[in-house]
């Protein structure tokens, strides 16, 4: 890169790449030589090595060494949103994205999303995430929608072109300033990223490029075998629902589809895991039950429409059919 450029980049917003790190051996390398791979240049990369039991906090010191953009933090294990929240005490961009420390990032991303805040004079940019690595900067990094906070609130309530998601995102640091992910709670996304948007300046841009590659963890809390932790959506869409009910209650019907289709989901879980919480499977049926009649008019997908419909009304016989499916 000439000086020219090097003093061009420079004067341009610095992008902080916050990292959490937590027993990612295999995966460490993948992910930092992607954020390093940027074509955009004037960024910084805080790696917070979350009390890792493997070499992941070793791996950390020597990239730093390698390169001065990366500052490292070791910290006693908090969970991932802990580990969030320090590295965004440690921060100085000018602009936030948080990436898993499995997951991979395409080389125009940040320039990309830099370009399109600047254009749009706007504090969130928003592109696709996938779970195909091969599509990584496929798509059309022209096809922009602006979204107002309400669209954008609508959006990741009902699984829209903005998700809830925090990754595949970049934001303004001033978002930051009063907000954290809380740590006691393992839907960190959905209590938060609602929140960031609400304190948005009311353009939210978001571009349909894929340029997040997010790798599936059988092994995480919510992919595997449900357990009594997953029914904290349900606490975590109360406080939800009353900061709608105040500010845009309009929404506060999406959000009720939005528990149903994942009370759904539970109940289809629940019964191929075996599980037998009596009072949480009374629970989440109760749910289902409650909102099937407006979730009929939603616009998701019929399958799950009719499969609630049976728990509504036979669910031991949609439980039997849940495990054969």
């Amino acid at each position: 890169m000439s000086n020219d450029v090097s003093v061009q980049q420079n004067n341009r917003p610095k992008v902080t790449f916050i990292v959490p790190v937590y027993n990612v051996e295999p995966f460490l390398d993948d992910c930092v030589s992607s954020i390093l791979a940027q074509t955009y240049r004037n960024t910084e990369i805080v790696l917070i090595d979350d009390g890792s039991t493997d070499s992941s906090g070793k791996m950390c010191d020597e990239m730093s060494f390698n390169d001065s953009r990366i500052k490292v933090i070791h910290k006693p294990n908090g969970g991932l949103s802990s580990a969030r929240n320090a590295g965004i005490e440690a921060a100085t961009g000018d602009y936030y994205i948080f990436v898993d420390s499995d997951d991979v990032i395409s080389p125009s991303m940040t320039g990309d999303m830099v370009s399109k805040a600047l254009e749009y004079d706007t504090d969130i940019v928003s592109s696709l995430i996938t779970e195909d690595r091969t599509v990584l900067e496929t798509g059309d990094k022209n096809k922009v929608k602006l979204f107002t906070v309400r669209e954008g609130l609508k959006s990741i309530f009902s699984d829209g072109l903005v998700v809830t998601s925090s990754s595949g995102k970049m934001y303004a640091a001033s978002l930051w300033d009063s907000i954290r992910f809380p740590t006691d709670k393992i839907f960190e996304d959905y209590a938060t990223i609602y929140k960031v948007i609400m304190a948005s300046k009311g353009r939210i841009v978001s571009y349909e490029d894929y340029n997040y590659f997010y790798r599936p963890n059988p092994n995480s809390i919510t992919k595997a075998s449900f357990s009594h932790k997953r029914m904290q959506f349900y606490d975590v869409t109360a406080l939800v629902e009353a900061d709608m009910q105040n500010e845009y209650p309009d929404l506060v019907p999406v959000i009720k589809n939005r528990v149903t289709r994942q009370s759904i989901s539970y109940f289809r879980d629940i019964s191929k895991s075996g599980y037998d919480d009596k009072e949480d499977i009374h629970y989440v049926v109760s749910r289902v039950r409650k909102g099937i009649f407006k979730y009929l008019f939603s616009s998701y997908n019929f399958k799950s429409k009719m499969y609630g419909v049976m728990i509504a009304l036979l669910p031991g016989l949609a439980r039997r059919y849940a495990k054969k499916i």
